[in-house]
């Protein structure tokens, strides 16, 4: 029971840290997009379409959906696809997310897909969290645990290697099963404004989600996910940890946690712009966030 209680506290406090981190990442992520359209711009004098002055600019600055039009997998308002540019939606104003793509009208190729994934699973964000959740193993240490796995450098090198392949492997196993069965890797959110409602949505996108043309099918690759991100452990953790009990154990818990990161997809537009104003990407350096290639 005791250990139930601490994996639960565990998983909140990794949860949150990270919840923070990406909603501090995409607006860095929508803000260099902008900037490099604007130097693309102003480079491009032969362009057909006449580059907007600097005065013009800062009269009217872009929306957000604008800012981030040139992502692969940049969200749109939801219903809105035929209205024009110029119009924005208030929900979608912090959705430039790598890390919790949402669904957009166009269908993506493999090239966006692997993008995506890259980003998900090598990005600054999969290579720092890892490190809190290793450091919150060796404050509290899992009971029997033998002591290279608990004590000094070497152990936190293992729980940080473990956590790094537990998340490669989840990612991975998602992607490859993803694109062999043609299934959209993005999140479509609801379209009700009820609670309830959005986070039984969210829950279902668990287990159903959409394919390329957009109908529904059974998320075979987050399941593929999820066992290949708890069973990976049995090559490596100590013995008592690597048995098949474990193994399903840890497969439930990434399952559970690829829902959550639905559920913190679909309430974006309402805990992004808290996570905003704390101004974490004042301090996020330059190599924070990937570079894409439009």
């Amino acid at each position: 029971m005791i250990v139930r209680t601490y994996r639960s506290k565990h998983f909140i406090r990794v949860t949150v840290i990270a919840l923070c981190i990406m909603g501090a990442y995409s607006p860095v992520v929508a803000s260099q997009e902008t900037k490099k359209e604007a130097d693309l711009c102003r480079s491009s004098s032969d362009a057909k379409l006449p580059c907007s002055s600097a005065a013009a600019t800062k009269e009217i600055p872009e929306t957000p959906s604008q800012q981030a039009a040139s992502l692969p997998y940049a969200p749109q308002p939801q219903g809105q696809s035929n209205l024009p540019s110029s119009s924005s939606h208030p929900q979608e104003e912090n959705s430039a997310v790598l890390f919790l793509p949402v669904k957009s009208p166009r269908a993506l190729s493999f090239s966006d897909k692997f993008t995506i994934y890259t980003h998900q699973t090598f990005g600054p964000p999969a290579l720092i969290l890892p490190a809190f959740k290793a450091g919150m193993g060796m404050a509290n240490p899992t009971k029997h645990y033998p002591r290279e796995w608990k004590d000094g450098a070497g152990a936190f090198g293992r729980l940080y290697g473990d956590s790094i392949a537990t998340v490669t492997s989840q990612r991975t196993a998602r992607f490859l099963t993803g694109v062999a069965l043609h299934e959209d890797p993005r999140y479509v959110r609801s379209t009700s404004k009820n609670p309830l409602l959005r986070t039984t949505h969210a829950l279902a996108f668990t287990l159903i989600d959409k394919t390329d043309s957009g109908r529904n099918t059974i998320a075979f690759s987050n399941f593929a996910g999820a066992a290949a991100g708890g069973f990976v452990g049995r090559a490596y953790l100590p013995h008592g940890y690597s048995d098949l009990t474990h193994a399903e154990q840890r497969m439930a818990f990434q399952f559970m946690s690829i829902a959550i990161q639905n559920i913190a997809a679909e309430f974006q537009p309402q805990w992004g712009p808290l996570v905003r104003k704390l101004r974490i990407n004042k301090i996020i350096p330059e190599w924070w966030v990937p570079r894409h290639e439009k």
